[in-house]
């Protein structure tokens, strides 16, 4: 919900039907367009009936109906040459989330592997965290992580884990023509020990200011900027 999600959902093919407050129909003619366009049914209905369905969520007078979202095959992530991929262990936070869905987006990630419990989903809240992003994003949920990552290294993809500590900079990565899994710790414990154990290298972000660390969204943005550059 908001203009700005409901015409990403419009471009993505996700949304369905649109509502919008009539009393907002001028000041929406972009998101009208795009509807008619693609061939959307427009309801124009009154402010209360769209405060009742978005809740505590800002709607800016546009509220879009959307098929439930698609969840992707790990074996889809992996169709392209020398993926370009990114793990999430157990990020729960939806704004965390949906900043790093946008991130991904905006650098170009073939991918974003979820562990099926303990993470959080595409919500509503997650979709404007996003800024429409996830509507753009292919997200493969798995059962263990853990496995997945062993199967990614069969496969000479470069597992690289997150970690202020870790023994090389992001900058200074060995060269992944396989492809690279840039894999991102939950916003307080970090990397889980076997999650840990499974990483080709454990990176970290150069700083050089009185902060000791990085929210796990900032982080990821820097990193997969490294990555797509290197790519």
């Amino acid at each position: 919900m908001g203009r700005r999600f409901v015409l990403e959902g419009i471009a993505s093919g996700t949304v369905t039907r649109v509502h919008v407050d009539r009393t907002q129909v001028g000041k929406l003619e972009d998101v009208l367009e795009a509807a008619r366009a693609a061939g959307l049914e427009v309801r124009e209905v009154a402010r209360e009936a769209l405060d009742a369905r978005a809740g505590e969520l800002r709607h800016q007078g546009v509220i879009g109906d959307a098929a439930p979202f698609r969840y992707r095959e790990l074996s889809e992530l992996l169709s392209v040459e020398a993926p370009l991929l990114v793990a999430l262990d157990e990020i729960t936070d939806p704004h965390n989330f949906g900043a790093i869905l946008r991130s991904a987006v905006a650098f170009g990630v073939d991918g974003v592997i979820v562990p099926e419990h303990r993470s959080a989903s595409v919500t509503p809240v997650v979709v404007r965290a996003s800024a429409g992003a996830s509507e753009h994003a292919r997200i493969a949920i798995v059962t263990n992580l853990q496995r997945t990552l062993a199967e990614l290294a069969e496969r000479d993809v470069q597992i690289v884990g997150l970690d202020a500590e870790g023994d090389v900079t992001l900058d200074a990565l060995p060269p992944a023509p396989f492809g690279r899994v840039v894999v991102v710790g939950s916003e307080g414990k970090g990397l889980r020990r076997l999650v840990r154990e499974r990483c080709t290298h454990l990176a970290r972000i150069p700083q050089v200011g009185p902060v000791s660390s990085l929210n796990a969204s900032v982080a990821t943005g820097i990193a997969l900027y490294e990555a797509s550059r290197a790519r």
